[in-house]
C-alpha cells in the first residue's frame, strides 16, 4: 500500500496479524486498546503491545506494527535503547538479526563521528564534491523503511542520487544522514574502512569550524 490508511483500518490489520486469536476476539482487538501510535525516524505507525516476541537471549524484543501507509514491520527494541529499529522482514528472529547488525554498524560509525561531521562540513564548504547514491543509503545502518519515509517527506521519492552538498546541509536538520554520508565517503575513497591513513584526513583540517564557502 502507498496511500495513508485510517487508524481504524490500521487497528483491523494489526488485529488480523495477532496469532491464535478467534474472529470474534479480533473484532474486539480492532477496537484498539492494545495499539499504540508512534512516530520516529520519519515513520508514523501503530504497534501492538499484545503481539510481542522476545529474542532467545532476552536482549531484544519486537512488537508487530503497521505504518500509516499500511506497511507491516517488526518494531525491534534492543537492551539499553529507547528507539526501536524498523524491520520489514516477516520473521521476528530475522528482524532481531537485522537490528543487531545495524546497531553494531551504527556504533562503529559513531566512533568516527568527528570524521563524518568533517566530511559533511567540507561538502558544505565546497572543499569536497561528490554525489550520494540511493545505494549508499541502503548499505548504511539506517533502516530502508526510514530512508523511504524520509525521502517522501522531502518530496524526493524515487531519486537515485543527490549531491553531497545538498545532503550535507540536510544533515543539519536530520543528523542521522551522517550515516549515509559516511557510506558515500567510503565508496568515494574519501574515508577508508579503517580510521588510519584516510585520504580525507591527510588534506583537510578536521578541527576547522564550519564556515560558508568563499
Amino acid at each position: 500500500m502507498t496511500q495513508v490508511i485510517t487508524k481504524l483500518a490500521a487497528y483491523e490489520l494489526l488485529a488480523q496479524e495477532r496469532p491464535m486469536v478467534s474472529l470474534i476476539d479480533r473484532d474486539i482487538l480492532a477496537l484498539g486498546g492494545d495499539f499504540i501510535p508512534l512516530r520516529s525516524d520519519w515513520i508514523s505507525l501503530f504497534y501492538d503491545t499484545g503481539h510481542k516476541v522476545t529474542s532467545d537471549d532476552g536482549s531484544q524484543y519486537a512488537f508487530r506494527a503497521i505504518t500509516t501507509r499500511g506497511e507491516y514491520l517488526w518494531l525491534v527494541f534492543s537492551a539499553g535503547k529507547t528507539r526501536g529499529y524498523h524491520a520489514e522482514t516477516t520473521c521476528p528472529h530475522s528482524a532481531f538479526a537485522e537490528a543487531r547488525e545495524a546497531l553494531t554498524y551504527r556504533r562503529a560509525v559513531k566512533s568516527r563521528w568527528d570524521d563524518v561531521r568533517a566530511v559533511a562540513r567540507a561538502l558544505r564548504r565546497g572543499k569536497l564534491r561528490f554525489d550520494v547514491l540511493i545505494e549508499d543509503a541502503m548499505e548504511s545502518p539506517l533502516c530502508a523503511m526510514g530512508t523511504r519515509h524520509f525521502l517522501r517527506s522531502f518530496g524526493l521519492s524515487g531519486i537515485k542520487r543527490i549531491s553531497g552538498f545538498k545532503l550535507a546541509w540536510m544533515m543539519l536538520i536530520e543528523p542521522q544522514l551522517g550515516f549515509v554520508i559516511y557510506q558515500a565517503a567510503l565508496r568515494e575513497g574519501v574515508l577508508s574502512a579503517c580510521s588510519q591513513d584516510d585520504m580525507f584526513a591527510s588534506h583537510l583540517d578536521l578541527a576547522t569550524p564550519d564556515q560558508p564557502a568563499a
